[in-house]
């Protein structure tokens, strides 16, 4: 009974330390029995009820409650300490003894007497004085509760949680192109000149037939060559969002041409064409669905299907091509899976299906994958059924200065006919490659790869060191057939300036190449410049027998310049001069000189330009045995973009 009175007693002396006012609980109404004692209570700044303006009397107390309204009554205790003295003053000893009291004769069958409950008020008075450091401490302790809990509530209020949410955006891109090919003496040279595969990189027109039987020139790659005359818009649309904790993404490209017809260089009168022959453009469309792509994601599931720009499958099976198909990913315990199922994006009939499955291990990421390709021919007159099976390591650090990865793959095909392009109408060989980075020291860092590919390997579309063109070709399966072996290094001279270089050698085979085949070797060093406001840089590159050929040698040699003008405006030009020559004389030759404006007139509004020159000479034998040929072109391109 003692230890009770005094418990309570302690907890009310030190909230009458404070002036009473007026009830601030709903549900505590003036008759109620502990209306004056509550409010002393929310004067003294120890109770503050509930969020929705409610006491809350008849709910039980937590421990963490009871600490907070100690801390709070322990604080104006030290704050009161000085003022109060040696004991109480005679108001606040008064109203101790009423609270004490009405408080036992609600809660007990017991009542105090005046001289009891003062009894009471100085054993308060007294703990508090002998026990005010501990009380100190232990509201110290409290406070710091209160703080984490504050923290956790703070975290509480920022979960994100899902709603659903679609935002719509599109881009609107005008375009405007005008170019010249030369006379018409000049006209098939300058587009051998921009098809070149280290200027523009197109497919030049080739003879063929159309549906119809006929003798025609034709070239997948029409709207890629400079125009004569384009005025034309692009229209790209997205729309992205969520739905509950599904996350989507929807692109959508289209091209209309509402301005101008086009004006390419490849008409009725390109020439080369002879009687027999006439050319064929790809069909234009006045409004042409360009590409489309979805991307949806829903907790450890990812989703994409529509059209893959330079997709890259492996390095020797669909290396950056244009697809179209699906993707699906899957996470399981930290493993990484992707199905693809997908198809040329030149309607072909060849069907590529995936899967692989990624994990990081402690010694490096290990990746598992299984391809099938079906339909894709030697010829196209055959289908081939080829399947692949690999399994690749990387990022494994072998010290704190090795790094190293590699890949073995294994491939297996069959042909439905025996065709004269390959010995075997079945077949199946490997790929194997091994590659390391070593940081000789914090400016130094050497790097190497070892690779070779047996002569029966099925490569489709891929980026392998191989040929399938040339005198020094036998039978062969593209690309394949050789042993590889680069060594590179990147040197950091100072903040500024950083060099590189690297030397290739590329071993034929005996199985696809004739006994003239030399060994190719490529040399190629480098230099990256900051300087200001530029950012510049120079490239040469040197083959010595490329494509196994004795005596074809190209030089390469490839310089740049970018130039931050302002915040809002980027200046660039570029040259690019080769020279290509075999033992019967010069192949290609030219300088191609690019000139580039970027600025951005608003947030949503930018404004490209470029401008394109080309000069040089092509022989009209691609063994270099004809005469050299002049060809000069040049093409001026400029767009407006506008986003919302």
């Amino acid at each position: 009974m003692k230890k009770l009175t005094i418990t309570i007693a302690l907890m009310l002396v030190v909230a009458l330390a404070m002036p009473a006012f007026g009830a601030s609980f709903s549900d505590v109404p003036a008759s109620h029995w502990s209306y004056n004692a509550i409010n002393k209570l929310v004067a003294a700044g120890i109770v503050e009820g509930y969020p929705d303006g409610e006491y809350k009397g008849d709910k039980s107390m937590t421990r963490y409650e009871m600490a907070v309204m100690v801390s709070r009554a322990l604080d104006n205790i030290v704050d009161e300490m000085d003022a109060m003295g040696q004991g109480l003053t005679t108001g606040q000893a008064e109203d101790v003894t009423a609270i004490v009291k009405s408080l036992m004769e609600k809660n007990t069958n017991e009542s105090l007497s005046d001289a009891q409950a003062e009894e009471v008020a100085d054993i308060v008075d007294a703990l508090t004085f002998e026990l005010r450091a501990e009380l100190k401490v232990l509201g110290a302790d409290v406070e710091a509760l209160g703080k984490d809990v504050d923290e956790l509530a703070a975290k509480v209020d920022a979960m994100d949680v899902p709603e659903d949410n679609i935002e719509f955006g599109a881009e609107f891109k005008t375009t405007f192109e005008v170019a010249n090919y030369g006379d018409d003496k000049e006209k098939a040279n300058t587009v051998a000149l921009w098809a070149d595969g280290d200027a523009l990189d197109i497919a030049a027109p080739e003879k063929g037939t159309d549906k119809d039987g006929k003798d025609i020139y034709k070239s997948e790659d029409d709207s890629d060559f400079p125009a004569e005359k384009r005025f034309e818009q692009e229209f790209d649309f997205n729309i992205n969002g969520n739905l509950g904790e599904a996350k989507f993404n929807l692109d959508v490209d289209t091209i209309t041409n509402v301005f101008a017809s086009e004006d390419t260089i490849f008409d009725e009168n390109y020439p080369g064409l002879d009687d027999d022959y006439h050319y064929s453009p790809e069909d234009e469309d006045t409004f042409l669905m360009d590409s489309a792509l979805l991307e949806v994601t829903y907790h450890d599931y990812g989703f994409r299907m529509g059209d893959f720009a330079d997709y890259h499958m492996e390095k020797y099976l669909t290396d950056e091509e244009d697809m179209e198909g699906l993707e699906a990913t899957y996470t399981y315990n930290d493993i990484d899976f992707m199905a693809t199922v997908l198809g040329d994006d030149d309607d072909t009939t060849a069907d590529y299906y995936g899967m692989t499955a990624h994990k990081a291990m402690t010694f490096g990421n290990l990746t598992g994958k299984v391809y099938q390709v079906r339909g894709q021919g030697f010829t196209k007159d055959n289908s081939v059924d080829s399947t692949y099976v690999a399994l690749e390591l990387t990022d494994v650090e072998v010290t704190e200065a090795l790094t190293m990865g590699g890949e073995l793959a294994f491939n297996d095909w069959s042909s439905d006919k025996d065709i004269d392009v390959v010995k075997d109408d079945s077949a199946n060989d490997i790929y194997f490659m091994v590659n390391g980075d070593f940081a000789a020291t914090e400016a130094l860092t050497i790097n190497g790869m070892i690779e070779t590919v047996g002569s029966e390997f099925y490569a489709i579309n891929d980026d392998l060191a191989g040929t399938d063109e040339g005198e020094s070709v036998d039978k062969t399966l593209n690309n394949v057939d050789y042993d590889k072996y680069m060594l590179g290094a990147e040197y950091i001279v100072n903040e500024m300036n950083t060099v590189n270089g690297s030397i290739e050698l590329v071993n034929p085979g005996s199985d696809n190449y004739t006994n003239d085949a030399e060994d190719k070797y490529e040399y190629a060093v480098g230099w990256e410049n900051v300087y200001g406001k530029f950012t510049n840089n120079v490239d040469v590159t040197i083959t010595n027998n490329d494509g196994f050929e004795d005596d074809h040698d190209i030089t390469l040699i490839e310089l740049g310049t970018e130039y931050a003008w302002n915040e809002t405006t980027t200046l660039g030009a570029a040259l690019v001069n080769k020279d290509e020559e075999k033992t019967d004389g010069d192949v290609i030759n030219y300088n191609y000189l690019k000139a580039t404006m970027d600025k951005e007139l608003a947030d949503n509004m930018t404004w490209n330009t470029e401008l394109k020159y080309i000069t040089g000479e092509v022989n009209e034998k691609d063994d270099g045995s004809g005469n050299m040929n002049d060809g000069e072109g040049n093409a001026l391109t400029t767009s407006l973009t506008v986003s919302f």
